[in-house]
């Protein structure tokens, strides 16, 4: 189980910074979800940069921060480093729309006051965590995710 630090910043923010790797690294904001165990997901344009990067590279990174402008010893934040699978309608199993429902219900409940939900050709994408580190101003802890979590 992630501690107890982690678990509240995943859940009480709104966006974090996604890393991918093309020819350049690749970092962008996006909203997120957290499924309360192994993995956050987000939802993004098939086409957008992001995801051809993850179709190449599934490795990637994700940083949710917080920052106190006037104590930089109250920063805190996550670094998420795992691998990415981009689900395509019509390409995924049929038991894993009970995940990606779910997925989005999430969303929507996290989200609905600040987004309109409208099918632009989005997917979803999941990062499973490999591993994680954990700061708050500068004190550092990180960790592997156990494989069977």
């Amino acid at each position: 189980m992630l501690a107890r630090e982690v678990r509240e910043l995943l859940n009480t923010n709104y966006f974090g910074y996604l890393c991918t790797r093309g020819r350049y690294p690749h970092i962008t904001p996006i909203f997120f979800v957290y499924d309360q165990r192994k993995s956050v997901y987000f939802m993004s344009e098939y086409s957008s940069r992001k995801i051809r990067n993850i179709l190449k590279d599934r490795h990637v990174s994700l940083v949710v921060d917080v920052r106190d402008e006037d104590d930089p010893f109250n920063n805190e934040g996550i670094l998420i480093s795992g691998i990415a699978r981009v689900y395509i309608p019509g390409e995924v199993e049929m038991y894993e729309y009970d995940i990606l429902y779910t997925v989005y219900d999430l969303f929507k409940s996290k989200y609905s006051e600040f987004l309109e939900f409208e099918d632009r050709g989005d997917v979803i994408v999941e990062i499973r965590m490999e591993k994680v580190s954990y700061w708050k101003g500068p004190f550092f802890r990180s960790y592997r995710m156990p494989e069977d979590f």
